[in-house]
C-alpha cells in the first residue's frame, strides 16, 4: 500500500525482472510481463528500463539499440490495450556512479565505456514520452556523482539509501503531477 501522509488506498506492485531489457531481442526481456499486467490490470505503471540495453557482448543489447524506440512504444501500446485509462510514466536509467569504492578497475572501465549509452538512452526515452504522450521521470541526473547511494561494488544498483531516494523521486514526482491524489 502506499501510505504516505495521507495517500492511501494504492496497491504497489513491483513486476519487475532483475537484468531484464525493454528490447524485445533481449534476454532476459520485460516483455512477459503484460501477461501478469493483463490479470491485474493497472491504473498506474511505472516503467524503468535502460541500464540493461547498454550492454554489449555476450548479450548484445546494445548492437540491437536501434529497435529500442520501436520496442518502447510497442510496450506502452500494450499496456493501453489492458487499460487503456492508465496512466504510465516512463524513467531513464540512474547515472552509472563511476567514482564508487570498491569498484575494480575493470568494472571502472566498463562503466566508463557504458555511461555515455545512459545519457543516450536519458535523451531517447525523453523522447518517447513525448511521442507517446505518457509521463517522463528523470532519475539519470539525480543519480549523477551520488556514489553514497550506490551498491560499493558495481557503481551501477542503488545500496538502501539509494532505494530510499528513488522511492521519494518517484513518490513526489506521482504527486507533484497529481498521478496519485489524496
Amino acid at each position: 500500500m502506499l501510505k504516505q501522509g495521507e495517500y492511501l488506498n494504492y496497491e504497489i506492485k513491483n513486476h519487475g525482472i532483475g537484468g531484464a531489457t525493454m528490447l524485445r531481442f533481449g534476454s532476459p526481456n520485460l516483455w512477459p510481463l503484460l501477461d501478469s499486467l493483463q490479470n491485474y490490470r493497472p491504473d498506474i505503471v511505472i516503467i524503468k528500463a535502460g541500464t540493461n540495453e547498454t550492454v554489449g557482448s555476450p548479450r548484445l543489447n546494445w548492437e540491437h539499440i536501434n529497435e529500442f524506440e520501436r520496442d518502447y512504444s510497442d510496450y506502452i501500446s500494450q499496456i493501453r490495450k489492458i487499460n487503456p485509462d492508465c496512466r504510465i510514466v516512463i524513467c531513464s536509467p540512474l547515472d552509472r556512479v563511476i567514482q564508487t569504492d570498491a569498484l575494480s578497475s575493470e568494472r571502472k572501465e566498463d562503466l566508463s565505456g557504458r555511461r555515455p549509452r545512459i545519457w543516450e538512452l536519458r535523451k531517447r526515452i525523453k523522447k518517447i514520452a513525448r511521442s507517446e504522450q505518457v509521463s517522463f521521470l528523470d532519475l539519470t541526473k539525480p543519480f549523477e556523482g551520488k556514489a553514497n547511494l550506490m551498491t560499493l561494488s558495481d557503481g551501477v544498483h542503488p545500496n538502501r539509501d539509494g532505494y530510499q531516494y528513488l522511492a521519494t523521486l518517484v513518490f513526489d514526482y506521482l504527486v507533484k503531477n497529481r498521478i496519485v491524489l489524496k
